[in-house]
């Protein structure tokens, strides 16, 4: 849970103007978070980032746009985004100004397990689970919606234990819903432009070997100006920003797959222990060792993948 919580809290701390920010952790596995912000383009938070937990977002309002590895996405009124462990994502304001708002669940494929209740997260292991799904009839927009609302109320009052018992079984019947009905929904997505579709699949084929920009421009014949000022324009992120996070999702799936901290450093592409210590605090807010142990502490049972 802390790395559910380290991301939502470093969200809020980047938004320009919040009008209600709702954080609840339901368990270790999982929370909820209501999403209601206003942004502008020139400080819109949002850069291509991971993490190793499923993010599940149900979309209310906003002139917004996805973005998960090569997929886009504009989404409408309750369409759900589903982004699995370890893909890289962001989204994009496609206006000067936009309202935003949305609910999302952060959590573990194990989240159900201490209720005995598994069997509510088996869309996610569906093929093809991600991206994005649109809701046929405005009935079930609806219903789902509803739900999300009665949600928010019994969390609002979970000090209670009634309130927080009614908090659970809304959130049973919303994963219940989805579980039930993301098998019929439709998803449409389309594809980032090839230039920048071809440049980010070479890094995500070279990021361990790749030591610098003018490398990249000089596979594709282009000039490290134009390479540059491309993956920042689609990703609002720099090159090397996006291989150092690259690198620290490779290690991490390493490291909970038992690989030494020391070798997982290397395989990826840092020159130094201490130079990947200090980037995968920066990454997640905590260091290697701590992660390992964490992640042995919980039952998680889907890796970064």
């Amino acid at each position: 849970m802390e790395l559910l919580s380290y991301y939502s809290e470093s969200q809020k701390r980047r938004c320009s103007e919040i009008k209600n920010w709702e954080n609840h952790r339901i368990n270790e596995m999982l929370s909820y978070a209501y999403r209601d912000t206003e942004y502008n383009r020139n400080t819109y938070p949002s850069s291509l980032h991971y993490h190793d937990y499923f993010e599940l977002v149900i979309f209310e309002e906003g002139n917004i746009e996805y973005i998960c590895e090569s997929c886009v996405y504009r989404p409408s009124y309750a369409d759900v985004i589903l982004i699995a462990p370890g893909k890289f994502h962001m989204s994009a304001i496609n206006d000067q100004k936009t309202r935003y708002k949305r609910h999302v669940f952060y959590l573990y494929s194990a989240a159900f397990d201490a209720i005995g209740q598994g069997c509510l997260l088996s869309f996610l292991q569906r093929e093809k689970a991600d991206f994005t799904f649109s809701f046929s009839s405005h009935a079930e927009k609806q219903e789902l919606l509803f739900l999300l609302g009665n949600l928010r109320q019994a969390l609002e009052l979970s000090d209670a234990p009634l309130e927080s018992a009614l908090g659970l079984s809304y959130i049973i019947q919303i994963f219940y819903f989805l579980n039930k009905k993301m098998s019929q929904c439709s998803n449409a997505t389309t594809v980032l432009p090839e230039n920048i579709l071809t440049l980010q699949k070479y890094i995500d084929s070279h990021f361990a070997q790749i030591s610098s920009v003018a490398q990249i421009a000089a596979h594709f014949f282009y000039s490290r100006e134009y390479v540059s000022r491309l993956f920042k324009k689609h990703f609002d992120t720099t090159i090397a920003d996006y291989i150092l996070k690259r690198r620290v999702a490779e290690s991490q799936k390493l490291i909970v797959n038992g690989v030494p901290i020391i070798d997982a450093a290397y395989r990826v592409g840092f020159g130094s222990l201490s130079a990947f210590i200090r980037a995968f605090r920066t990454v997640t807010g905590m260091t290697p060792s701590a992660y390992r142990k964490w992640k042995k502490s919980v039952p998680v049972s889907v890796a970064l993948r």
